[in-house]
């Protein structure tokens, strides 16, 4: 007698970045479904996050019978069901048991081009379950259909921060960017298996947006500066066209050329973000 193990989707997360999606000014969310295809085949979003399952999830995966499975645009959790069952899971869990994924960064240059202000003392959380400790306007972890960008919102206090933090293993606690962490039972219908013990199978987003940066033109040889009057995008994909005549006050030469910048030379003037390019 032969047995086949059957795995069904328990949640899936999906994480995207508009600076690799985006093509110079066109949105990702504009284009067409094909254009949406082009910009997937290139993206990968090892590029610049790491998430790993926390030791204690390692552990807990394992118990029941759980699969992570790495994708170019996050990661799936599947679950062992029952046989002939796909949406039915083969071991019985609590619905308070809560899963928790570290996100690290792994590029560098990631705070030049995420449209977010950082700080060393909070951390940003994407969760289905409000901590305690976090006021009634907490930000849960949108779903996949939700156009929701991730702004500053999602930073939790430093109360919040300390605890999260403080139960993780010592090699756990360096480099913590953030965490995803959900609980089988959700606030707000953002439940993963019902009581009936029926799998959801729910989906997440976590999209961040492209920092948009004043472009900067210095002149080395006549020691000359001109800046754009708006910010404009900074994008991996494509190219941004300055109008010389609408882009500058005072307009500028249209027989001038006016290259797009690195995301390397960042500054910070009176509050706004300032990419330098030297031409």
């Amino acid at each position: 007698m032969s047995f086949n193990t059957t795995y069904g989707l328990l949640f899936e997360i999906t994480l995207f970045h508009n600076y690799f999606l985006n093509n110079g000014k066109d949105a990702y969310t504009g284009m067409s479904t094909d254009d949406q295809k082009k910009m997937l085949q290139k993206f990968d979003s090892d590029s610049f996050t790491t998430i790993i399952p926390t030791i204690e999830t390692n552990t807990q995966l394992k118990n029941y019978k759980m699969i992570l499975k790495k994708t170019k645009m996050g990661f799936r959790v599947y679950i062992k069901s029952k046989e002939g069952i796909e949406n039915e899971s083969f071991i019985k869990t609590p619905l308070d048991l809560k899963l928790d994924f570290i996100i690290t960064i792994n590029d560098y240059q990631f705070e030049n081009y995420t449209d977010l202000e950082f700080t060393l003392n909070r951390m940003f959380l994407f969760s289905n379950v409000k901590p305690l400790s976090e006021p009634v306007d907490f930000k849960y972890i949108p779903d996949i259909n939700d156009n929701i960008l991730i702004s500053n919102d999602y930073l939790v206090s430093e109360k919040t921060t300390i605890d999260l933090i403080s139960k993780l293993q010592p090699l756990e606690k360096q480099g913590v960017f953030g965490l995803v962490s959900l609980t089988l039972k959700g606030d707000n219908s953002q439940d993963i298996i019902a009581s009936s013990g029926k799998m959801l199978s729910p989906s997440f987003k976590i999209n961040f947006d492209n920092r948009k940066t004043l472009w900067k033109y210095i002149n080395r040889k006549t020691g000359t500066e001109i800046v754009t009057i708006l910010p404009k995008p900074l994008t991996y994909s494509g190219f941004v066209e300055i109008n010389p005549t609408n882009d500058f006050d005072p307009s500028q030469n249209e027989a001038n050329q006016y290259p797009n910048p690195s995301v390397k030379s960042i500054t910070k003037i009176s509050g706004n973000y300032c990419s330098e390019i030297f031409i």
